[in-house]
């Protein structure tokens, strides 16, 4: 399985179709498409029967463009941001209670089994009702917002 973040792919061929920012390229490779991304696509026009050459990485379904080669020679260097940007530490999540979500569940009838897992809205945890397993959805707040039958206890 190739490393798809750094797979870099050279292509050069005809302009068959052009789609805002992206188009499609008919090369000795066949058809792909090539995206130059909303903020390198601008002040660039491309049009259907363009002679172009472009290096990128590869996806799946295309070719994120980092260099543009135009058929008079002009070369253009697109910059695509960092996808996740800079790490955090831990979450940003707002403070919340976890025991205010067993009480919540207790006090609908529910026997809690194991720890609340944080979610950025809510807390989900495992409980016993009625002889059957079910999933609870508690906001932060306290609040039920959702319950799934798991499993017959």
């Amino acid at each position: 399985m190739t490393d798809t973040k750094t797979d870099l792919h050279d292509a050069s061929g005809t302009v068959w179709a052009v789609f805002g920012h992206r188009f499609a390229l008919d090369g000795a490779g066949g058809r792909i498409l090539a995206d130059l991304g909303s903020k390198g696509a601008a002040g660039i026009t491309l049009a259907v029967g363009d002679r172009v050459s472009v290096q990128g990485t590869q996806k799946p379904s295309e070719i994120k463009v980092t260099r543009l080669t135009l058929a008079d020679g002009s070369t253009r260097t697109i910059d695509w941001p960092e996808k996740d940007g800079p790490k955090k530490e831990g979450h940003d999540h707002p403070p919340a209670d976890p025991a205010l979500a067993v009480r919540a569940a207790e006090a609908a009838g529910y026997t809690v089994s194991g720890t609340p897992a944080r979610k950025p809205k809510h807390f989900e945890l495992r409980g016993a009702k009625d002889g059957a397993d079910h999933e609870l959805h508690i906001a932060l707040d306290g609040e039920i917002r959702k319950t799934k039958l798991l499993a017959a206890a």
